[in-house]
């Protein structure tokens, strides 16, 4: 077998090559989109598609495991080198308060903590990184051949347990301090409304939950439904004045789990001009996987936080693999339902306990560019797919 595995090696390098030979059809007023080849450690001064990534949780790890970013960090999907491997040039790293290990009155401490963290990481970085503000910013980063660090708070919890001024002041100085999207809920419900994991996803956007969402659209910081309640969804697409992002789902018509998105919601978001970004999580892309896996983390609610995340790593290894062509199929129906422009690349890298085959790390990317392209998706598109669309989000909540 030998030589046929290298032919389909030869055959996929072949169809990587293409997609990141071909630059992306240019927007009225805007700069092409791409990166040169240095920017990933080559010399070529050839361009790929700027790729951007809306959600990682390797905050969880340098936070709470001292974990050098920079240097490497055996085992996590996310670190330096695998991001420039894989063509990464924008990172949006997630800041999320879990409530399991922080007290309610703690929330919003915790996540300015965790911004600071990431700060002191890039500063470690002696330029190979740097905190992206804008659109703009990320350009000029990948012009630079420099990798780009974006900030997204994971859940209004982390407003914290205060005052609905209060929570609106929180907003603001997290904005100031760079954040740039904040998913309104996480597992659990908040004063801003329910959510997909836990007994208020029967509940919608409330009146805070309204002031908030003004609020947010004022200062810049996209609106994300990951996570939100189907009611919370629906309140929220129709109450928005610019577009959404939902930073880390899949389709819920080829997986039926609660945190992905159905069709009807894929077409409102490309009404909306938003993008949903698809999860590279099995259990999202593959409902008997979920099935499977379900016990695991059952038995992990009796363990230590970080003993039980180990725990279900270690027993979701010996379920059959999810394959990379699963998140393909994902990202055509996307494309096929609500249109190239409106489908985006959120991996939840390390804060999931799998991923498909043969897509391990961020440093195996050009391995799903490649899959997409076989399955017929144009390099045009996967330009859209892979960077464009987070960034024209991005860039349409940076206007008054």
């Amino acid at each position: 077998m030998p030589s046929l595995l290298a032919s389909s090696l030869a055959s996929s390098l072949a169809l990587a090559a293409l997609a990141w030979s071909v630059p992306p059809p240019p927007r009225p007023g805007s700069m092409i989109l791409t990166a040169p080849s240095a920017g990933r450690g080559g010399d070529s001064g050839e361009s790929h598609p700027l790729l951007v990534d809306t959600h990682a949780d390797t905050t969880q790890r340098i936070v709470y495991q001292g974990a050098n970013f920079v240097s490497g960090i055996p085992g996590a999907h996310l670190d330096l080198s695998k991001m420039r491997a894989g063509g990464v040039d924008a990172q949006f790293f997630s800041i999320f308060v879990l409530p399991a290990r922080t007290p309610p009155d703690s929330y919003f401490t915790e996540a300015l903590a965790q911004i600071e963290a990431v700060h002191g990481m890039v500063a470690a970085s002696h330029g190979r990184l740097a905190v992206a503000r804008t659109a703009g910013e990320v350009r000029d980063n990948a012009a630079k051949g420099i990798q780009s660090v974006l900030f997204g708070v994971e859940g209004g919890h982390a407003l914290g347990n205060v005052s609905e001024a209060k929570q609106l002041a929180h907003l603001a100085r997290l904005a100031s301090e760079g954040v740039r999207y904040m998913t309104l809920t996480w597992t659990n419900s908040n004063p801003i409304g329910g959510s997909s994991g836990d007994d208020g996803d029967g509940r919608g956007l409330t009146e805070f939950g309204e002031r908030l969402v003004d609020r947010m659209q004022k200062l810049g910081v996209m609106v994300d439904l990951s996570h939100v309640s189907d009611p919370l969804f629906w309140d929220a697409i129709r109450y928005v004045k610019k577009p959404v992002i939902l930073s880390h789902s899949s389709s819920r018509a080829l997986a039926n789990v609660p945190r992905n998105v159905t069709d009807a919601m894929l077409r409102a978001v490309a009404r909306n001009g938003g993008a949903v970004c698809v999860n590279y999580n099995p259990a999202f892309l593959d409902a008997d996987y979920a099935r499977k896996q379900a016990p695991l983390w059952a038995a992990m609610r009796s363990m230590p936080i970080d003993a039980g995340w180990r725990r279900v790593q270690e027993e979701s290894a010996r379920l059959p693999p999810v394959p990379l062509s699963r998140l393909a199929d994902h990202i055509v129906h996307m494309i096929e339902v609500a249109g190239a422009d409106h489908v985006c690349l959120g991996s939840d890298f390390d804060g999931i306990p799998a991923t498909p085959a043969s897509l391990e790390d961020a440093s195996k990317m050009p391995a799903l560019a490649a899959e997409l392209v076989r399955r017929g998706v144009t390099p045009a598109d996967l330009h859209k797919v892979w960077g464009l669309n987070t960034l024209r989000v991005l860039e349409a909540n940076e206007e008054p």
